[in-house]
């Protein structure tokens, strides 16, 4: 992968995260504050920002999100969950 790649990918991921966080902000609030872990100004600057201000701060090389499964026991506990739930879903039957 060279350098422009992974500035385009980033630039995607900041896009989708932003994106998905001024709806979250526009819509609740409060639940903006608890997920995006950030403070009520921030919430409140996020939901104001236009299109072009998204793209803007999007196309920077800093990623906005980071991984908050920090905690391997969790991470382990969600992918065997996840694992399991594919393989039920396989072996069910489909209704009719």
């Amino acid at each position: 992968m060279d350098h422009n790649e992974t500035l385009r990918e980033i630039r995607e991921v900041n896009l989708s995260f932003l994106s998905l966080a001024q709806r979250l902000a526009r819509i609740d609030s409060p639940k903006a504050l608890r997920l995006l872990r950030v403070g009520e100004e921030s919430v409140n600057e996020i939901a104001s920002l236009p299109p072009e201000q998204i793209a803007k701060l999007a196309a920077t090389n800093m990623l906005f999100c980071r991984f908050a499964l920090d905690d391997c026991a969790l991470l382990a506990s969600l992918v065997h969950g996840v694992q399991h739930g594919v393989e039920r879903q396989a072996t069910e039957p489909l209704a009719a």
